[in-house]
């Protein structure tokens, strides 16, 4: 995967004013880039039939590079579809498949076809997103282009590296309701970091990711 999925101008962002005219959303789009939501409702037209599988869902963003492959696993593990028995399993096994391949930069990431097949009801995955929703929408309104050193150079393979230390904790807390709350969180900050190329998101991940590491230290053997 070349480095251009990750590179990008540094820069501000401010919120949104509610009041802005249709013209301003369009700049200010077009500064952060193609929005969350956006992205989400892509991949909800892809997807037809009465199940989802984990395949389906990848394969729908698979042409954007690493951060929307890395950002459904995490966002899963952080929503209702986590609770899910062996779910933390499933989505602990797919961060690190892909954060092992951010190392080496692979161009096409590959993905264990058993994981790929593991599948959940459409009403569940249209129920979640539902409920998600909200967040999605404040999430956009904050995200923007900035901090580019944070995702470029060097710091693609630290964030790479520590994602598969966090992916790994996801085994033992499997058995803990709610264990990857915290390692969750902060792969979602990586992954929208990743995706919306936003550096202050990384920062944030790597703060969360400190404190899952002093979490488990703490708590174990729980």
């Amino acid at each position: 995967m070349s480095s251009s999925y990750l590179t990008f101008q540094q820069g501000s962002c401010e919120p949104a004013d509610e009041a802005s005219s249709s013209s301003d959303s369009e700049e200010s789009g077009s500064n952060c880039g193609e929005s969350l939501e956006s992205l989400v409702d892509e991949s909800k037209e892809k997807m037809d039939g009465d199940e989802v599988n984990i395949g389906e869902l990848l394969d729908s963003f698979e042409s954007r590079g690493f951060g929307p492959l890395l950002l459904i696993p995490a966002l899963i593990s952080i929503s209702p579809l986590g609770t899910i028995p062996g779910m933390s399993i499933v989505t602990g096994s797919l961060i690190f498949v892909i954060a092992v391949q951010m190392i080496f930069r692979s161009g096409h990431p590959w993905i264990p076809s058993r994981l790929e097949t593991i599948s959940f009801s459409r009403e569940r995955f249209d129920k979640t997103i539902e409920k998600m929703t909200p967040w999605i929408k404040w999430i956009d309104h904050w995200v923007c282009k900035r901090w580019g050193v944070m995702t470029a150079g060097p710091m693609h393979y630290i964030v790479a590296v520590v994602m598969i230390l966090l992916s790994l904790t996801y085994y033992p807390l499997a058995v803990v309701p709610f264990g990857v709350l915290l390692p969750g969180t902060a792969m979602t900050f990586f992954a929208l970091g990743i995706t919306m190329r936003d550096g202050y998101l990384v920062t944030l991940g790597l703060i969360a990711a400190c404190g899952a590491a002093y979490g488990m230290v703490a708590l174990w053997p729980f």
